[in-house]
């Protein structure tokens, strides 16, 4: 496996990415989408894009415009440019190989966008949804305070440094940005495999919010609940290879449709 650090040129600024290349040419891709205001350098991710390498996939993770070593202002970190952010990484991708299968996923809000970009880009041939968040995720008081304030005031972890945290001030724009999607109703856009995956004892995604998301999804479709798995199981490494044990064997069980 060859591991290279690169810059992928976007609408507001290089995005930072990390690309897995397999040991053998291959037609797969797969690109892994982090959680809010998390980095692509997190444990969990970085071990998934191993795992999905040894399968024979070349991965890309990457952080998020506005967000970690990727160029923009937290302005910018929207779901509106996410999208746009993972469409620029499918064409950078793409100058360099052509791929017939891409594979994209991520947990939590990483989730959601992969279901909502697979929902607009008919490229896609297979979703994976790790805890997926959605409307339900982020209701109620939180998003009132949120209004109120104007800012969000949320700490990440540095990824190789758990003791020391990153602030990040997000504007309540962000929330008005991703009122504008619905993944409950955008899934049912989606004709290809979804595999979505629950945590047990998630207390931020409930495992029934991701059922919804999988009722309202197009066969063919998969919905697992790891038992004893919580939302921040990267902090687990037990946990990871258990989470990341599963995510292989439903992909081995899914044949690609594209």
């Amino acid at each position: 496996m060859e591991i290279v650090k690169t810059k992928i040129p976007s609408s507001k600024g290089n995005l930072a990415a990390t690309i897995h290349y397999s040991k053998e040419k291959t037609e797969q891709l797969a690109i892994l989408c982090p959680g809010y205001l998390d980095s692509k350098d997190y444990k969990h991710l970085v071990r998934l894009a191993e795992a999905l390498s040894e399968q024979g996939y070349a991965v890309v993770r990457f952080d998020p415009t506005g967000t970690w070593e990727s160029e923009g202002n937290i302005f910018d970190y929207t779901t509106t440019q996410y999208l746009e952010d993972i469409k620029n990484i499918l064409g950078y991708m793409f100058q360099q190989a052509e791929y017939k299968q891409i594979l994209i996923g991520g947990h939590s809000r990483g989730g959601q966008l992969s279901i909502l970009y697979a929902a607009r880009d008919p490229r896609i041939s297979l979703v994976l949804g790790i805890m997926p968040s959605s409307d339900r995720t982020m209701a109620g008081q939180r998003y009132e305070e949120w209004k109120e304030n104007g800012v969000s005031i949320s700490y990440r972890e540095l990824p190789d440094n758990v003791e020391q945290k990153k602030e990040f001030r997000v504007p309540f724009s962000h929330a008005k940005d991703r009122d504008q999607y619905n993944v409950v109703e955008d899934v049912k856009r989606i004709k290809v495999p979804i595999i979505l995956i629950a945590g047990e004892l998630d207390d931020t995604v409930l495992p029934e919010y991701v059922k919804e998301i999988f009722d309202s999804a197009n066969e063919p479709k998969k919905f697992l609940v790891i038992p004893g798995i919580g939302h921040d199981y990267r902090h687990n490494d037990d946990e990871i290879t258990t989470v990341n044990g599963e995510v292989v064997k439903q992909l081995n069980s899914v044949k690609y449709e594209n």
